[in-house]
C-alpha cells in the first residue's frame, strides 16, 4: 500500500491564519473638520497613537465642526470615520429631508443649506475644469450656474434586497455597513418608485421564504408608460413565484417585469406592454434595465444645452457617440434644422431599440453597433463630420478622445457623469488644439457627490493647417 504523507508546504496543507487587524480601526480622536471633500464627506486630520497625522473622512458634518470620531475602515490615503459626538457646530445645518439620512448611505449632503450645496457642486465643476489644465480665473468664467433636479424626481433606482431572520428589507446599504436599510421614505426618488418599493416589500413578506431569499437586488426604471422592473436573483424562479410575480405586475400595472440570474440574459416574466420614452416626440422602446438619464429634468437641461449650442454651430453632419437609446440623438437630428446623424452604441439591445424608433419616424439617423473602447472612430470615420457629441460611461472616452485630438471636427460636445475622467479627456483634447468654450454643471443626483458636466469645445480650422 502506497502511503501518502502530507506535505506541510503544499497549498492544501497550509494553515490559514486570521487576517491581521488594522490596529487603527476603532481608534477615537477629537478633531475639527477642515473642508467638504469630493465625495461629500468632511475631511479632517487626527493624530494617531504613534503621533502620526491621519486623514479622516466623516459623514454629515460641516467645515469648522469640532467632532469626536472613530476610525472604521481604510479608505485610500486615510480612513472612513464614524461620528461619535458633534461637540461644536460651526454653522446652522439644514434639517435632513429624509428620516433615514443618518443611517442610509444614499445621500451625503442633505445637511447643507441650499446655497452652500449649490456652491459646492459648482466648485466641483470648476475644480474639474482646472484639472484639465485651465487656470482658476478662466475656469470660474467658463463654468455656468448649476442646474439642479428637484426632489422626488429620480426615475431609476437599484434597491438592495435582504430576506432573513430579521424580516424583509428593501432599500439601500447603510453607512459603513452591508446591512440593507428599509427605506420607508425618500426625498430623492420619484413617488412611483417608492410606491413600488413599499408594495414589493409586502409582496416578499407573503412569498415562500426560500424563494424570496434568492432575490438580491431589484432595479426599477420609470418609463413614460409605466415601470420597468428587473429582479436580480441567485436562481431561476419556480412556477409559484412566476405566477405570483405575474399577479403582482398586474396589481401594480407594471409595464414589464424581468428576472435575471448572474450574467445570463434577463427573462421577461410579465410583459404587459413595452416601456417607452419619448425623445423629440419620438417613442423609443426601453430595453430591460436600459439606461436613461437619471431625471427627466436633468435630461431636459442637457438637451436644452445641446440645442442652444447648435444655434451657433454650423453642423450638417454629426456623430453621436455612446448614444444609448437616443437621449440626445433625436435632438441632434431634429432640433431646429434637420441634420444627418450617425449614432454609435455598443449595447446591441439599445441599438435595436434605436433602430426601430428611427425606422418608425423616418429620422435622418444611421445607427451603428460598435464598441468605441476597442474600436474608436478613426480618421476615415471622422472625415466629413462637422460635430461630434460623446457621452461615455464613468470610465470616460480616452481612446476616442485621442483620435479626436488629431482628426476630430471643428466642434465637439462632451457630456460626462464623472468629473475625474472629464478632466482627463478634456486635457487630451486641449493638447490637440481644442478650446473649452462653455461648461454647464447638471445635478441629477441630488444631495450626492455625483455631478454631470456638459461642455462645448472648438478647434479653429486654422489650428489644423
Amino acid at each position: 500500500m502506497k502511503h501518502h504523507h502530507r506535505n506541510p508546504r503544499a497549498r492544501g496543507g497550509r494553515r490559514k491564519s486570521a487576517p491581521r487587524r488594522d490596529p487603527l480601526i476603532g481608534f477615537e480622536a477629537t478633531t475639527t473638520i477642515r473642508e467638504i471633500g469630493a465625495r461629500g464627506d468632511g475631511i479632517a486630520s487626527i493624530t494617531g497613537p504613534d503621533g502620526s497625522s491621519i486623514i479622516a473622512y466623516v459623514d454629515c458634518v460641516l467645515p469648522g465642526d469640532e467632532v469626536r470620531v472613530a476610525l472604521r475602515q481604510k479608505r485610500g490615503d486615510g480612513y472612513g470615520a464614524e461620528l461619535i459626538e458633534l461637540m461644536t457646530r460651526s454653522a446652522p445645518a439644514s434639517a435632513p429631508r429624509c428620516s433615514h439620512y443618518e443611517s442610509c448611505g444614499g445621500c451625503a449632503l442633505q445637511h447643507l443649506d441650499d446655497d452652500s450645496y449649490r456652491d459646492w457642486k459648482r466648485q466641483k465643476a470648476i475644480t474639474a475644469v482646472q484639472r484639465a489644465g485651465i487656470d482658476p480665473d478662466e475656469a470660474e468664467e467658463l463654468v455656468g450656474a448649476v442646474e439642479i433636479s428637484p426632489p422626488a424626481s429620480r426615475r431609476r433606482a437599484g434597491f438592495a434586497v435582504h430576506v432573513g431572520a430579521t424580516g424583509v428589507h428593501v432599500g439601500f446599504h447603510g453607512r459603513f455597513s452591508h446591512t440593507v436599510v428599509n427605506i420607508t421614505d425618500c426625498a430623492v426618488l420619484h413617488p412611483d418608485l417608492m410606491a413600488f418599493r413599499d408594495a414589493f416589500e409586502v409582496f416578499l413578506g407573503k412569498c415562500d421564504p426560500d424563494a424570496a431569499k434568492a432575490i438580491k437586488e431589484v432595479f426599477v426604471t420609470r418609463a413614460d408608460n409605466g415601470l420597468d422592473v428587473v429582479i436580480h436573483a441567485g436562481v431561476e424562479p419556480g412556477l409559484d413565484m412566476r405566477q405570483d410575480l405575474a399577479d403582482f405586475s398586474q396589481d401594480l400595472d407594471l409595464a414589464r417585469l424581468s428576472w435575471k440570474v448572474g450574467d445570463a440574459n434577463d427573462e421577461p416574466v410579465a410583459a404587459r406592454r413595452t416601456p417607452t420614452v419619448a425623445f423629440e416626440g419620438i417613442d423609443v422602446p426601453v430595453p430591460p434595465g436600459g439606461f436613461l438619464q437619471a431625471t427627466q429634468s436633468g435630461e431636459a437641461s442637457l438637451v436644452n444645452a445641446i440645442k442652444t449650442a447648435l444655434q451657433r454651430i454650423p453642423a450638417r453632419h454629426v456623430a453621436d457617440l455612446f448614444c444609448g437609446i437616443g437621449s440626445f440623438t433625436f435632438a441632434l437630428a431634429l432640433g431646429g434644422d434637420r441634420r444627418n446623424v450617425v449614432a454609435v452604441e455598443s449595447d446591441p439591445r439599445a441599438v435595436r431599440s434605436l433602430q426601430y424608433a428611427v425606422g418608425q419616424s423616418s429620422s435622418p439617423i444611421k445607427v451603428v453597433e460598435r464598441d468605441l473602447f476597442r474600436r474608436p472612430l478613426d480618421k476615415t470615420d471622422l472625415s466629413g463630420l462637422d460635430l461630434v457629441l460623446f457621452d461615455p460611461p464613468r470610465a470616460g472616452a480616452l481612446a476616442q478622445c485621442e483620435y479626436l485630438a488629431v482628426d476630430g471636427p471643428e466642434w465637439l460636445i462632451a457630456v460626462s457623469c464623472n468629473p475625474a475622467t472629464f478632466s482627463r479627456d478634456i486635457r487630451v483634447l486641449r493638447n490637440g488644439g481644442y478650446e473649452l468654450k462653455q461648461v454647464v454643471p447638471v445635478d441629477q443626483f441630488l444631495w450626492s457627490s455625483h455631478l454631470e458636466l456638459f461642455a462645448v469645445l472648438h478647434r479653429p480650422k486654422s489650428a489644423l493647417s
